[in-house]
């Protein structure tokens, strides 16, 4: 047994360090996702491994007959159905053999920074995890800063923008977009006047 004060890794790291079909999928994801870096992706296939895991020892005992209605295998099973499908993962009508078909964007999805860029609260996906760690984005009028919080489904529609923030929908939609500039020259921004040169 460990020191307990310890904090726990909550992940499980590749078992092999250099495999460039695995290093590219995560590359994808972590672009695609706007996340931080790669252990974000590992985060998640931790918790998507535990779910299937659990269901796929459900699945054999169940399928054995030896689990009635009433049992605590069959109330575990409606445990982490009930939880996928409060998050919106999981459909209303799903069956515990759907866990198996799940994949990483399907949690990936539900991640507030996936969800304030998917509403147009944000241009980008990085803008959007800048959003949530500066404290303009709130759910159910509650400041979150955590670009990984897992939204419910019940709070989906609930996200915006946080009272007395500056940012708005239209200030977002206003800002000009960075014009390219020639070769040994910084960018400049759209409708930006060139300052004159001094003699």
């Amino acid at each position: 047994m460990g020191y307990p004060g310890k904090a726990k890794k909550l992940f499980d790291t590749p078992n092999h360090p250099w495999q460039k079909a695995r290093i590219d999928e995560e590359t994808e994801i972590v672009k695609k996702y706007g996340l931080r870096n790669k252990k974000g992706v590992w985060k998640f296939q931790s918790e998507l491994r535990k779910y299937r895991s659990n269901a796929r020892s459900l699945l054999g005992v169940m399928s054995t007959g030896m689990a009635g209605e009433e049992s605590h295998y069959a109330r575990e099973a409606k445990q982490i159905l009930g939880k996928l499908q409060s998050y919106g993962i999981l459909k209303d009508d799903a069956k515990l053999e759907d866990i198996l078909a799940l994949r990483i964007d399907d949690l990936l999805e539900r991640r507030l920074q996936t969800l304030v860029y998917r509403k147009g609260l944000a241009n980008s996906m990085k803008q959007a995890r800048q959003f949530i760690v500066h404290g303009h984005i709130a759910v159910n009028g509650r400041k979150i800063n955590v670009p990984s919080y897992m939204v419910l489904k019940t709070e989906e529609e609930s996200i915006g923008y946080y009272i007395g923030s500056p940012v708005t929908r239209e200030s977002i939609a206003k800002k000009p977009a960075p014009v390219a500039a020639k070769p040994g020259k910084a960018p400049v921004k759209a409708g930006a006047e060139e300052a004159p040169k001094g003699e």
